[in-house]
């Protein structure tokens, strides 16, 4: 048995969670709990932390070593290649045996097929209007914004871009909902090829080199980029969900 698992992984009452694989899922749910949502941490860091920890074992057993292995790796491969499954089952409020169960079957016998996300987000009336309200009081954009045209934005489904003040106002608050998962990894595909950003300053849509050239600029000239007025809004909203 690895030092690792033995000593660290939660012990459960009542037979639950009374393999290994299992308990390892069980720490990968409450160390993800804890760094990826409630800190904030790189979910590629998380997932590579989490494997050097529980790696190493001390077994004269090599049928044990081998089973260790293969449940350590087993971890890491549906961390990497299964993202669907864990925001499915790693973002509920409890990780039950009856959890783990479903989520390791979907793994093993269930093929995901990966596409790319079409729309940046479904959010619901509360986050629409705590956005919008945010929008119009920071002047992000030129003019007020209705909630429809906020709703139809993070939908994708805008007729025509929304004229943009200042860059450094909007896209800070996109990068922070991004990495919160809030909105897709490629969010800034999505934006630049449904052209919904239109910077005041050239009245011209926003490409993908424009978005990220403009947000690596916003990175080193802040220290704390996002800013802590993003990080509260983008908290705020995950807690309407």
């Amino acid at each position: 048995m690895s030092l690792q698992c033995s000593e660290h992984c939660p012990k459960q009452e009542t037979g639950s969670f009374d393999n290994e694989l299992s308990k390892l899922f069980h720490a990968a749910y409450e160390q993800y709990q804890s760094e990826v949502l409630k800190d904030g941490k790189l979910y590629e860091r998380y997932v590579n932390d989490l494997v050097s920890y529980h790696l190493p074992i001390v077994s004269g057993d090599m049928e044990i070593i081998r089973k260790h292995f293969r449940n350590v790796f087993c971890m890491y491969e549906l961390l990497i290649n299964r993202k669907d499954l864990v925001n499915k089952y790693f973002t509920r409020h409890v990780f039950e045996e009856c959890d783990f169960n479903e989520m390791l079957y979907a793994f093993n016998h269930i093929e995901y097929v990966n596409t790319k996300p079409e729309v940046l987000a479904l959010f619901n009336r509360n986050q629409i209007q705590a956005i919008t309200q945010f929008a119009n009081s920071s002047k992000i954009f030129i003019g007020n914004i209705e909630e429809k045209t906020i709703d139809m934005f993070f939908r994708c489904q805008i007729d025509h871009g929304l004229v943009v003040a200042n860059m450094a106002g909007v896209l800070p608050l996109l990068y922070e909902l991004s990495r919160q998962k809030m909105i897709p990894y490629n969010w800034v595909s999505l934006i630049a090829e449904n052209k919904m950003l239109i910077p005041q300053k050239t009245m011209v849509a926003s490409t993908r080199k424009a978005i990220s050239q403009r947000l690596s600029e916003l990175k080193k000239s802040r220290f704390d980029f996002p800013g802590t007025v993003y990080i509260r809004l983008v908290k705020q909203l995950k807690e309407m969900q």
